[in-house]
């Protein structure tokens, strides 16, 4: 997938994150980082962290469809696809998008 370069990405130095007060950066001078600092992880990051931990997909699954790549055999249904992307992107225009 090609990033088109119209999108307003700022340079550094040009008040992106790595120049904010604050933002992490490597240390210049050889200084180590802060033992015993820590770190609160929102609620939404709590969750989004719980959610990849508990692995709610099918390794199974999974390593047969990449193994049926490797191999060359994965056949993929397009109109399958395509109608469950368009019965999603009504359902989500329906819903207001929440």
């Amino acid at each position: 997938m090609k990033i088109p370069s119209s999108l307003n990405v700022p340079a550094a130095g040009s008040g992106a994150v790595s120049d904010r007060p604050g933002a992490a950066r490597p240390a210049a001078d050889g200084a180590q980082p802060v033992v015993g600092a820590s770190v609160r992880l929102s609620d939404l990051s709590a969750q989004l962290t719980a959610s990849v931990q508990g692995g709610d997909f099918d390794h199974g699954k999974v390593e047969a469809i990449k193994q049926a790549i490797a191999d060359g055999k994965l056949q993929v249904n397009a109109d399958a696809i395509a109608d469950r992307l368009i019965a999603n992107a009504l359902a989500l225009g329906s819903s207001g998008g929440k």
